[in-house]
């Protein structure tokens, strides 16, 4: 996997990391159902904001998955490692 820049910035929207991870929306949705370690922001009815280190967590997701051929019980695992 390419490794990615991520912008500096302190929030990002779910499309914005939809883009930077090349995940679709409902991945990351599902993802943090799944992995404790994403917990977006969420004000009231506002849309959930992501901090970088979610950023960070679901590009390491992805890797473990993607790359590397691991369960989401075996990647969970390895992130709380």
């Amino acid at each position: 996997m390419d490794s990615v820049i991520i912008p500096n910035k302190q929030y990002f929207k779910i499309g914005e990391v939809s883009t930077l991870t090349e995940l679709e929306t409902y991945v990351l949705r599902y993802w943090e159902t799944e992995f404790k370690s994403i917990r977006p922001v969420r004000m009231g009815s506002n849309p959930r904001l992501y901090r970088r280190k979610d950023v960070e967590t679901i590009l390491e997701i992805k890797k473990l998955l993607y790359d590397e051929g691991f369960t989401i019980a075996g990647a969970k695992k390895k992130i709380l490692q």
